[in-house]
């Protein structure tokens, strides 16, 4: 549904994004994630129409963007991180003014508008001025004009930003409401809130894609060793120098936090773990508890991008 190939874009001397390349399939949820100034909002620019590329193919649902650019606007609905909201009409006047600019007419257009109204709850504040609303329902009303002629493909670049934890919820809700019945690109840089919503991840870092997958995927090829975590009632220092005299046993670190505790890879998952439950039990360290580390998304992206 969204196809980029080698899309390269520079501002002066500054490299906004270098030979980046990645697809969306039809009906997922994808998450675009990145620190501030990665290159998200500029590869959303570029995929909405808002600005050109230097090089590179951009296609939306079988569109090229430079080429076939109104065919493009027809199938997208976006919603940058600024709303493009008229803050002095009424909500139920923007959307519908909005709707017209969609090409939107009749009964057609008033059935689209009382429908997002009600699909993304806003008919209390229908009557009211943009302007006097609340930052959460400006937001909803932002993604509403992105969905009122009801786009194949949504772009949404960091919808939650500003937004307080209630808000940030509502958005997401929204948002997950939205799975099988649009294709999303979702960017963001709250790690937590693009692992709970997207199916499919892509990391941008410096104006590169450097990497893209599942979670669970990123996850496995980021894997060097399976890491375990082990617990001691008392000497784990002692205890994590005599591992250290394994090969096959690395990273073995103590936890700050937790003195007893140590983390560690292995090499050799079955003869090791009889080697560490040995040390523990013949130097009386009291075992206490030993369980696989599970890698989180926050550890992929910085080991990623640091």
């Amino acid at each position: 549904m969204i196809e980029v190939v080698g899309l390269r874009k520079t501002f002066g001397s500054v490299n906004a994004l270098n030979d980046i390349s990645f697809e969306v399939a039809k009906g997922q949820i994808v998450g675009f994630l990145g620190a501030n100034g990665a290159g998200k909002t500029t590869t959303m620019d570029i995929l909405c129409g808002c600005i050109g590329a230097d090089a590179g193919l951009a296609k939306i649902a079988g569109f090229e963007i430079s080429e076939e650019p109104l065919e493009v606007k027809k199938r997208i609905g976006y919603l940058p991180d600024e709303p493009p909201l008229h803050k002095e009409m009424k909500v139920n006047e923007y959307l519908t003014y909005v709707g017209k600019l969609h090409g939107l007419a009749g009964q057609d257009l008033k059935r689209k508008v009382a429908g997002i109204i009600e699909r993304l709850e806003i008919g209390g504040v229908q009557s009211r001025l943009i302007g006097n609303l609340s930052k959460g329902y400006k937001q909803r009303v932002g993604l509403a004009q992105a969905l009122i002629h009801d786009p194949e493909v949504l772009i949404l670049d960091e919808p939650t930003e500003g937004l307080d934890p209630n808000q940030i919820l509502q958005i997401r809700q929204l948002i997950r409401s939205l799975r099988d019945q649009h294709t999303i690109l979702f960017s963001s840089h709250i790690l937590s809130e693009v692992e709970s919503i997207c199916d499919h991840l892509i990391i941008i870092d410096k104006g590169k894609i450097v990497e893209q997958g599942t979670h669970e995927e990123l996850i496995a090829r980021l894997e060097s060793g399976r890491q375990f975590q082990l617990k001691v009632r008392q000497g784990a220092s002692s205890l994590a120098a005599k591992l250290k005299a394994y090969p096959s046993l690395f990273d073995i670190v103590v936890d700050d936090e937790d003195g007893q505790k140590i983390s560690f890879r292995t090499k050799d998952q079955d003869q090791d773990l009889d080697r560490v439950a040995r040390e523990v039990l013949d130097g009386g360290f009291g075992f206490q508890e030993l369980a696989l580390k599970s890698k989180k998304l926050e550890d992929v992206f910085f080991q990623l991008t640091r």
